[in-house]
């Protein structure tokens, strides 16, 4: 309890703050902000009404010019009927300010409501003129079940309306309230309780609305990136607009301008760019084709650095033909179609970071590089950038001192990293090795461009999708220690997501490049992926995470990777491969089903592995029996099903003492953990996040 005094613009009280107290607004004005939306409170008013004591306010107040508020504890509904006993001179106010702030936010819910209706009805609206766009455009029509298939919203506020009458009602009696209220402090006591009930339901009703506004935006985000871009391409093709897209003209002489590279390395890439465009079959994979196309990649990735290198120099931001062929390799818009060059201005222009710093373009990669952010990667020979300049220097091609001056080097490394990480893997995710050339060209185009984008959201959906099943795939082991406090070792786990690399490509290949930084356990995997895919998205990261589990395993257990003496996924299902023919409790059906696996993946177990681990996601965790036993217990064991898919399969037979295992295993830890947190509790420590996020961790 007590008097604060606030000046202009000061927070009062923060959304995510806890309810301890309710303040009385004594003078000044006060802005209230729920769900985005704002209002003003005037004194008299009482700040946290209608909140639950113990969790969280649900909305911000600050103040809008000087103001003074009175505090007092807040633990239960009989501390409302105590403050009003000690105000006895004001009750009146307080009260008729809680029904106009009560009917105030109860508008907020009805402009929800207004919202959210308006928001359904434009995204349905849009689907319905889709069709038609894409007739306009020449684009194939994609289906899109999850924005289809999403719920209405609710017609009406799911607030009885003779509550919201009766709140009118009361408000009406305004300007005669001090002869109702005056001395009959019991029935503004009444009229608050009723109104702090009608609060809560609005609370909860705000909430649900909020929900389900931001699933609608969720469900619709693809749909509407792909619509805007199609639009945007109707646009330009019917109007002509010369707005709607500058001219993209001569991008590769601009190009080699932009980058001031040396006029003996921009002559090399014209003339290479005309040797290729001199084919009249670009696709073709004849001995004259590759060698054009190596010699191309040659003069492609100095120019690709030497723009790079002029875009860190600068802090302003790079002109957008620059950023395409950072972006895309976009190099020469005679070999793109005009419809294939808007798509990929629409994509450029459009393009956000990742503001989790997990998804990025390959050329934001490199600057990370550039800036010592990151380390570089491992090169083909599985060498870090350390590791590689210590051999140059027992080779003697550099001495001590230039080694230590390479090492913090930017530029180096920026130049170790694009010639190795970067280039093979730009091969790579494009697919096709053979038939690789690092410029954007219409000839690789294969299939829906909209559809193969990849944006930050459509990637860590994909990886939701895993994640959401297999919860614990990007977890380490580690241990926490804490002596002071008595504890002396509690094992935890860590989440490291994978850095995830959009290649500058239409490819058909993720990548797995490594799955932790140098020799760092405790670090991110860094996996590539072509900025365009050709091929299925969701298949693929399934596929992409199953051989970061296998090679992680294989990191984590070192020469024993394959050893059943020092079980582990690797060595359970390298021995469950190796040796199936002598297996006695295998029938000769289940033999003879692996001996096919086998011979499919050419005898390679990871590639076995990661088929399976495939099917025991996209199948197995929906009830859709696909693998064989052995398979499936060992997955189970190692791979455990978590959230929904657990909860799914509990009742089921095949699964049922896979998932009761694993559910003693997490309760026995997750009992010690909780012990350890209620001691720090009792004995008034602050409780570490580690353990926190541990408990989150053994509770999936």
């Amino acid at each position: 309890m007590g008097l604060s005094k606030w000046e202009k613009d000061a927070v009062i009280v923060r959304e995510d703050d806890q309810v301890k107290s309710l303040l009385i607004l004594l003078k000044g004005t006060v802005q209230m902000k729920i769900s985005g939306l704002t209002f003003d409170m005037y004194p008299g008013s009482i700040i946290g009404i209608g909140s639950v004591p113990g969790e969280t306010y649900g909305f911000s107040c600050r103040a809008k010019s000087d103001a003074a508020t009175y505090s007092y504890d807040f633990s239960s509904m009989d501390d409302i009927e105590q403050i009003f006993t000690d105000n006895k001179k004001i009750a009146p106010d307080m009260c008729a300010a809680v029904l106009k702030n009560a009917y105030k936010i109860y508008s907020c819910l009805d402009q929800l409501l207004d919202s959210s209706s308006r928001m359904y009805k434009n995204v349905r609206e849009k689907l319905e003129e889709y069709p038609g766009l894409c007739r306009k455009t020449g684009d194939t029509i994609l289906e899109f079940p999850d924005m289809k298939a999403y719920p209405k919203p609710p017609e009406e506020t799911g607030i009885e309306a003779w509550r919201v009458n009766f709140l009118k009602g009361l408000l009406s009696f305004d300007e005669i309230k001090e002869e109702i209220l005056t001395g009959q402090n019991t029935l503004s006591i009444g009229y608050t309780c009723i109104t702090i009930e009608f609060l809560h339901d609005v609370k909860k009703k705000i909430t649900e609305f909020q929900k389900y506004i931001e699933g609608l935006k969720a469900a619709s985000q693809e749909f509407l990136m792909v619509y805007s871009a199609l639009s945007a391409k109707n646009s330009a093709i019917e109007t002509g607009d010369p707005d709607s897209m500058p001219k993209l003209e001569g991008l590769m002489d601009q190009i080699l301008v932009f980058s001031k590279a040396p006029v003996e390395k921009a002559a090399e890439l014209k003339q290479c760019m005309a040797e290729y465009k001199g084919f009249s079959d670009r696709y073709g994979v004849t001995d004259e084709h590759r060698k054009v196309r190596r010699k191309l990649a040659k003069a492609f990735y100095p120019i690709y650095e030497a723009v790079l290198l002029q875009v860190f120099k600068s802090k302003a931001e790079p002109p957008v033909f620059v950023k395409m062929f950072l972006m895309f390799g976009l190099l020469d818009e005679t070999i793109v179609t005009p419809d294939e060059l808007q798509t990929l201005y629409g994509f450029t222009k459009s393009y956000r970071p990742d503001t989790s710093g997990h998804v990025m373009c390959a050329w934001e990669w490199l600057k990370r590089i550039f800036d010592m952010e990151a380390e570089p990667s491992r090169n083909e020979f599985d060498l870090d950038y350390p590791s590689y300049l210590r051999e140059l220097k027992n080779n003697g091609e550099i001495d001590e001192e230039e080694e230590k001056k390479y090492l913090i080097s930017p530029r180096r490394r920026l130049h170790f990293e694009l010639n190795n990480m970067f280039a093979l893997g730009n091969r790579m995710t494009f697919g096709r090795m053979s038939a690789f050339e690092p410029v954007f060209d219409d000839v690789n185009v294969i299939g829906s461009m909209d559809r193969g984008y990849l944006y930050t959201e459509k990637i860590m959906k994909e990886l939701s999708f895993v994640t959401d099943r297999d919860f614990g795939i990007f977890y380490r082991n580690d241990i926490y220690s804490a002596p002071e406090q008595g504890v002396m070792q509690i094992p935890i786990h860590r989440q490291f997501l994978p850095n995830i690399i959009m290649m500058p490509n239409m490819g058909s290949r993720f990548v797995l490049w490594q799955e932790i930084e140098g020799k760092k356990r405790q670090s991110n995997a860094r996996m590539l992926v072509p900025i365009i895919m050709s091929e299925d998205i969701s298949d693929n990261m399934i596929k992409l995470c199953g051989e970061f589990r296998w090679e992680m395993c294989k990191t984590e257990q070192g020469i024993h990777w394959n050893d059943m003496r020092d079980p582990s996924l690797t060595a359970e299902y390298t021995d469950y491969l190796q040796f199936y023919k002598k297996n006695s409790a295998f029938t000769a059906d289940i033999k003879e089903k692996i001996k096919t696996a086998l011979k499919k993946h050419n005898n390679n177990y990871k590639n076995v592995f990661v088929s399976d681990y495939h099917d025991y996601l996209r199948y197995e965790s929906n009830g859709s029996m696909r693998l064989l036993k052995p398979a499936r217990e060992i997955l189970a064991k190692y791979c455990p099903f978590t959230g929904d898919a657990k909860a799914l399969l509990a009742g089921n037979p095949t699964y049922q003492s896979f998932v009761e295992r694993f559910n003693n295993h997490e309760a026995k830890d997750r009992r010690v953990v909780q012990l350890t947190i209620k001691r720090f509790e009792k004995d008034g420590i602050d409780i570490p996040k580690e353990l926190t996020d541990e408990v989150n961790y053994l509770s999936h």
